[in-house]
């Protein structure tokens, strides 16, 4: 019997809501390794079942198994990325290998598998959903090496154990650079042009740190950003710039460049020992694209588009530069600066005008009246739900005949410990039991925003974080309307260049024209925003584009691609990975004041998180949102048109892995994507 508190089923309403005030570094500890050796347990128990292999007792058997596991996991992955602090980073150092260990032997065990082959072979006589299970798991276990020899499958779990053991550190290494790394500012003068509420910031942070006569920087976007968007201290933004730019890239503990060297190296023999000619192959196989020249392809006809008209538009920030009396080239912390001038001068776009009409609760309650016209659905706050830190903010989520959805969390400001960017988690995935009964989802969004109140309480968020919300609430529709009953066929499980569809498409609801004429509200007038505002900001998008038709997200998306394709096996190959990113900068002609928004030292997505030889991805997927959205324009209601809402959720947000994607399109279209409704949206 397991007897750690944070083993026990969730207990409450709403099927029970996390113990996250148990989750202490070593509670998590004690429980993962009991959870690991209970499921060990279990699945021996399914490999040697005498009876014979049926659907019920072997491929289903293994779906359930591992509960205590999963409740502890999600717990232990939440505490990883949002509370890394005192003994936390080391305990994910050392739980993290049992982790991959416990999958490895799952994965690779013989008997086990020879029951889910008989199974297999038998599956025409399955429902549509347990032969559609049955075929997923048969295919997780191919492509994890179960047919290799023994030798081969013990350096393959070797592999992956270093390899998530290495992802851990990366992650670690960069929460370490955010968490200490700062530009310290001496003179008021400095501090020009900058928003008072990043100024008050900066204020009180120096004064925590001792130093109440000074102001201090941290290397957080939330920061960050807006510092080079609106400082006019050119110094300054250089400074920022630089730190910013050189999170994991520098001597010392925190250095990537190692790290992520290693990552590949590893990979690229994972993927030779698994009969593919570079980890690139191996990932993209099972993704839409299938193969890496599909994706090579795209990316490079995407960016000599891009590239061109990049170009031009340095032209014009150049120009605005000479005006104002600055005669140097443009460096990459210019092009924010002056691209936010060029915003205001010929868009006639005030982004921090538009700011004062986006409060948080403004921008949620947009979001849930969108959810709600749109799918129907219904949000209530529970101001009472356990939850990890005060500032987050619970509310369950409802049907509109009184049916519970799911339960969802937003977790929106930085602290301490926290991982930088913005994400959707899972802490519970939508399934259903032994009993036909459906467990409800919990989703949670999570970002490192640095919240400075108004002086009536309010958070005013700049319409990048506003979009960025709003992409990351498309992420959790997806995962709270989820019909799957088993995990593996959850929205999750959909391969990652399908993944942020729906993501990338609620962002335009944010762009609703009726959402933003009755949610955006200026925060001290309660005045609508104007129509003209609304105007100027649909001009600066259509002039700035998404950031997946942006040379600043395809340089690295192009980068993630090529170091993947290197990353081949190949005995005795060396990634000095800055040098190779060095060199394909030179072969794309990225102009010089153009970086990248993701490193190869500070790039989570092609290294702890799930996008590598991935990060594509989003281009894809901008795609498929941009056709999808164009069916929703055509439709009398427009985004949110009640019946095409229907039809997305029946297709594709709640049928999540139970279809193949291609196949749910075609439910949902009636054709396959169009891949130039992208560049017709931006008249590229």
């Amino acid at each position: 019997m397991m007897t750690n508190a944070l083993l026990q089923a969730w207990t409450g309403s709403l099927g029970g809501l996390p113990p996250f005030q148990q989750a202490t570094p070593a509670a998590l500890e004690d429980a993962m390794r009991e959870a690991i050796a209970a499921k060990r347990a279990e699945v021996l128990a399914i490999a040697t079942n005498p009876d014979a292999a049926s659907f019920a007792n072997t491929v289903e058997a293994l779906e359930r198994s591992g509960a205590a596991l999963r409740r502890v996991n999600a717990l232990f992955r939440l505490m990883g990325a949002a509370n890394s602090v005192g003994e936390m980073p080391a305990v994910t150092q050392r739980v993290t290998p049992l982790l991959a260990g416990l999958d490895n032997e799952i994965l690779f065990d013989q008997r086990l598998f020879a029951r889910i082959a008989a199974v297999h072979q038998q599956r025409d006589g399955l429902n549509p959903v347990a032969r559609r299970l049955t075929e997923v798991t048969h295919g997780r276990f191919l492509r994890a090496g179960v047919g290799l020899p023994a030798a081969e499958q013990r350096r393959l779990a070797e592999l992956n154990a270093r390899i998530d053991t290495l992802a851990a550190q990366y992650n670690q290494n960069l929460i370490a650079d955010a968490g200490s790394q700062h530009v310290w500012i001496e003179s008021e003068s400095e501090l020009e042009g900058l928003p008072a509420p990043l100024v008050a910031a900066a204020k009180a942070l120096a004064a925590q740190k001792g130093r109440p006569e000074a102001w201090v920087i941290q290397n957080a976007r939330a920061v960050v950003w807006p510092l080079l968007t609106h400082g006019r201290d050119r110094g300054l933004r250089e400074r920022v710039w630089r730190m910013w730019n050189g999170r994991g890239d520098h001597a010392g503990p925190t250095d990537n460049k190692p790290v992520a060297a290693e990552i590949l190296r590893l990979r690229g023999e994972k993927a030779r020992l698994l009969g593919h000619s570079s980890f690139a192959h191996l990932a993209i196989a099972e993704r839409m694209a299938r193969r890496p020249e599909t994706v090579m392809d795209l990316l490079m006809r995407s960016w000599r588009v891009v590239h061109a008209v990049a170009l031009k538009q340095i032209e014009q920030y150049t120009a605005i530069a000479r005006d104002e009396g600055l005669y140097e080239a443009l460096q990459p912390w210019d092009r924010q600066f002056y691209a936010e001038r060029l915003r205001r001068r010929d868009l006639g776009f005030d982004g921090e005008a538009l700011r004062q009409h986006l409060s948080l609760d403004n921008v949620l309650a947009a979001m849930f009246d969108s959810a709600s016209r749109t799918y129907g659905l219904q949000f209530a706050a529970l101001p009472d739900a356990p939850r990890l830190h005060p500032s987050v903010r619970v509310y369950e989520v409802r049907r509109e005949d009184g049916e519970p959805q799911g339960v969802l969390y937003f977790d929106l400001f930085n602290r301490p410990g926290k991982m930088h960017g913005s994400y959707q988690a899972e802490y519970r995935t939508a399934e259903l039991d032994e009993q036909g009964q459906r467990v409800l989802p919990i989703s949670a969004v999570h970002s490192s925003f640095e919240a400075v109140p108004g002086p009536n309480g309010e958070i005013l968020l700049p319409f990048e974080y506003a979009n960025v919300f709003f992409h990351e609430f498309g992420h959790s529709l997806h995962m709270l309307l989820s019909r799957a009953p088993y995990p593996s066929l959850g929205s999750v499980g959909v391969p990652w260049d399908f993944v942020e569809v729906p993501a990338l498409l609620n962002e335009r609801w944010l762009l609703d024209r009726g959402t933003l004429a009755c949610f955006a509200r200026h925060a001290e007038t309660g005045a609508p925003v104007p129509e003209a505002l609304i105007d100027q900001l649909q001009r600066s998008l259509r002039y700035d584009r998404v950031f997946s038709l942006n040379l600043d997200y395809l340089a690295p998306a192009i980068m993630d691609l090529r170091m993947h394709l290197l990353a081949d096996g190949e005995p005795g190959r060396q990634l000095d990975v800055a040098a190779l990113e060095a060199q394909v900068l030179r072969e794309l002609d990225m102009p010089p004041a153009w970086d990248t928004i993701m490193r190869v030292t500070n790039n989570f997505h092609s290294f702890p998180g799930g996008y590598a030889a991935g990060v594509y991805g989003y281009l894809w997927a901008d795609v498929m949102a941009a056709d999808a959205a164009e069916a929703f324009l055509e439709s009398p209601g427009g985004f949110n048109d009640r019946e095409t809402g229907r039809r997305w959720d029946e297709a594709l947000l709640g049928a999540a892995w139970t279809l193949e994607p291609d196949e749910a399109w075609q439910r949902f279209r009636g054709r396959a994507v169009d891949p130039a409704a992208l560049l017709r949206r931006f008249g590229l």
